[in-house]
């Protein structure tokens, strides 16, 4: 969270890979898997968390709930709304300032009463984040405390738990325990899969977006801690891509010979309805069996970045869903027709940097 890189660089350089301070964010950088809020950030609304959704592929929320017994995150309620409205897993964390298990045990039981009230769904993890130098310094000593709050929120609240906290004071967490920890290298890298035995790990403080003002939090996840526990229907889980499937055969090739008359060029302004959607190969995406050529499409050859679709049904404001009716965006909507397929019916069209993206001809055409 933002009070830990302040605590870091008052400590020094501890950090092997260069320290918590400033990270360079750049193209080829870890996943943004989940991004964590609270008032420093303001209020969040359901169209930044789309964008990010959308555009970087995040799937989760840890938005800041509580700190000591009697600090309230006034973000959080509209924080949680924007994240269940947006289609994410939502989470929440408390700031622990105890030493000891029966003030741990208090701070649950606060975090949880503001968690119920702020609308955090039941099952989803209320983190314990320690950060302050003198629970740092105990060490392990400090694992009965965290575990302690941990046990609180779930008994309480029904809320899973875990332990976030620098990767350099990881002897806080409970032993035997997967944890969440910060460690920001300079120049972090797509290659960096730094704690992958963990839970996450948050790789910087810096992360930007079109959609907000300011800097976040970003964690890449290595399981689906974050991601599971609670409402199925928020999102829907990752799906591993099949063995890529073009579309359907057909021995009707007039679509094709339209579009090579044509100067290969197309036109897709109608709208279509949404029959499958998926986080897959690093994105949100959606099939349409008519585009995709039926219902044994493949996500790698036939998906569509939810990034290239405008929402008829509801707007770009609210998570897309199976049903809706979307359109392609402007400049997606129009173009040229890179390659071929007879035996297929295929029309494949590079879409930047999404890449060949395979639509049947005919379905093509008729849009």
């Amino acid at each position: 969270m933002n009070k830990i890189k302040a605590l870091v660089l008052t400590a020094g350089a501890i950090l092997a890979l260069g320290g918590i301070g400033e990270t360079t964010v750049h193209a080829d950088t870890p996943r943004v898997d989940m991004v964590d809020v609270s008032n420093h950030n303001g209020q969040m609304t359901a169209p930044e968390f789309v964008y990010m959704r959308n555009n970087y592929g995040m799937k989760a929320v840890a938005t800041k709930i509580s700190e000591g017994t009697s600090f309230h995150d006034y973000t959080a309620p509209g924080n949680i709304a924007a994240a269940k409205a947006a289609g994410v897993y939502i989470n929440g964390y408390h700031f622990l300032s105890s030493t000891t298990v029966a003030g741990a045990i208090a701070e649950a039981d606060y975090a949880v009463r503001m968690a119920k009230a702020d609308g955090l769904p039941v099952g989803a993890v209320l983190a314990v984040d320690i950060e302050n130098s003198y629970q740092l310094s105990m060490g392990s000593r400090m694992q009965p405390v965290a575990r302690a709050f941990e046990n609180e929120v779930m008994r309480a609240g029904g809320y899973r738990s875990t332990t976030y906290t620098g990767g350099y004071s990881s002897s806080v967490s409970p032993a035997g325990e997967k944890a969440w920890l910060a460690q920001y290298p300079y120049v972090p890298t797509s290659a960096m899969k730094l704690y992958n035995t963990e839970h996450a790990w948050q790789w910087t403080s810096s992360q930007r977006f079109a959609s907000s003002y300011g800097r976040f939090d970003a964690s890449i996840l290595y399981d689906n801690f974050f991601t599971a526990g609670t409402d199925k229907n928020a999102v829907v889980p990752n799906v591993t891509p099949s063995k890529p499937v073009i579309n359907h055969p057909s021995s009707n090739h007039s679509a094709i010979q339209q579009f090579k008359k044509a100067g290969n060029r197309f036109t897709a302004y109608k709208s279509f309805r949404v029959d499958k959607i998926a986080y897959v190969n690093g994105m949100w995406q959606a099939i349409n069996y008519d585009l995709a050529g039926g219902k044994d499409a493949s996500w790698t050859a036939n998906g569509i970045p939810l990034a290239m679709l405008d929402n008829v049904t509801r707007g770009n404001y609210a998570a897309t869903r199976v049903g809706d009716q979307v359109k392609f965006m402007r400049g997606y909507n129009y173009g040229t027709i890179d390659r071929y397929d007879n035996a297929s019916n295929g029309a494949g069209i590079v879409e930047g940097r999404y890449g060949m993206i395979w639509y049947n001809a005919n379905a093509l055409l008729n849009k």
